[in-house]
């Protein structure tokens, strides 16, 4: 690989310095998580950035040259936005979910995925994701792989979505500015974001003339808060579906976000609602649908009319044990 791709390389993954994530993070993250990528997203390229559930790099969309947008210390998470008109069904439908006590059975939660990405000659795929109680992560495209899967331990799970789940099952009930701030904050190390110094763009990629951002106003603090929020939420649906109590906390913390409308539909016959962000900087919509009983996220859509790419997925959650799966009893 000459300079040239490495450069190209390096441009593909701005959207995480666009987070100004410290690059050993990103590689950390992407070693672990390269093989869990789009799971109720779309990698859209161009202007925005890629909607990869585990890689969650999605930053307001800028143009050529402009400087990258911080998070870290220079975002704050926010106070909780009042519910906008629509948004209180997200709220209302919480609330349902967290007076349910019912226990709930086994000890994971699988989903199988249903791919279907129409960008260049990307294939149609299945994909099956086991995401233990306990925090560990199991991947595959095929069936018959996942016991096999477990069986040699290939755990992908590197605390992030444990994070993640735990800041959903407090917002279920809890103080919903400090929910934010946690789930926007799980994707870092122990939960905390980087210091300014930890920051701080490398040397090299100043050299291609990339220079350090400008302050944030705090328009652009709620805007880069809404979409780190928006993202790491829907992948928290993913990794906690089977758990009403992190569904209940995801909707309460999306019902937050300005820039989403909710609407009735159906969808199977099922009663529904339909979910649309447009929280990526451009005309992208992410287009989330969710059962309108229970929460379970049902199908994605995301349509990025600046470069004609589209992902659409269709999802199936259940609460299975670990060891079913283990033997096959799926």
């Amino acid at each position: 690989m000459d300079d040239d791709e490495v450069w190209d390389a390096v441009k593909q993954t701005l959207s995480d310095v666009q987070m100004d994530r410290p690059v050993e993070a990103i590689e950390q993250r992407g070693r672990a998580r390269r093989r869990n990528r789009n799971l109720l997203g779309l990698a859209a390229g161009g202007g925005v950035a890629a909607v990869a559930a585990l890689a969650l790099a999605l930053p307001m969309a800028t143009g050529a040259g402009t400087a990258p947008a911080p998070s870290g210390p220079d975002i704050q998470a926010g106070a909780a936005s009042p519910a906008l008109a629509g948004n209180t069904r997200l709220v209302s439908l919480a609330a349902n979910l967290t007076a349910d006590n019912a226990s709930l059975p086994g000890d994971a939660s699988l989903v199988i995925e249903k791919v279907d990405v129409r960008r260049g000659t990307v294939p149609s795929r299945t994909r099956y994701h086991l995401y233990t109680d306990s925090g560990e992560y199991y991947y595959t495209e095929a069936r018959n792989e996942l016991p096999r899967v477990i069986a040699r331990g290939e755990n992908l799970g590197n605390g992030f979505h444990t994070r993640g789940v735990t800041a959903a099952r407090y917002a279920a009930a809890g103080d919903l500015a400090k929910a934010r701030e946690q789930m926007i904050n799980s994707v870092y190390d122990d939960g905390k974001p980087p210091t300014d110094a930890e920051q701080d763009l490398p040397g090299s990629l100043r050299q291609k003339g990339i220079e350090s951002p400008s302050p944030l106003t705090d328009e652009d603090r709620e805007n880069i808060a809404d979409n780190h929020l928006w993202v790491t939420s829907v992948d928290v649906l993913s990794a906690g579906g089977g758990d009403p109590k992190v569904r209940a906390g995801v909707l309460r913390l999306i019902s937050t976000i300005g820039d989403v409308t909710v609407a009735d539909s159906t969808t199977g016959g099922q009663p529904t609602l339909t979910i649309t962000a447009t929280v990526f900087g451009d005309d992208t919509e992410h287009v989330l649908t969710i059962n309108a009983q229970n929460g379970v996220p049902v199908s994605s859509k995301v349509n990025s009319p600046e470069t004609g790419a589209s992902f659409a997925g269709t999802f199936e959650v259940s609460r299975v044990t670990v060891a079913d799966v283990g033997a096959g009893r799926f």
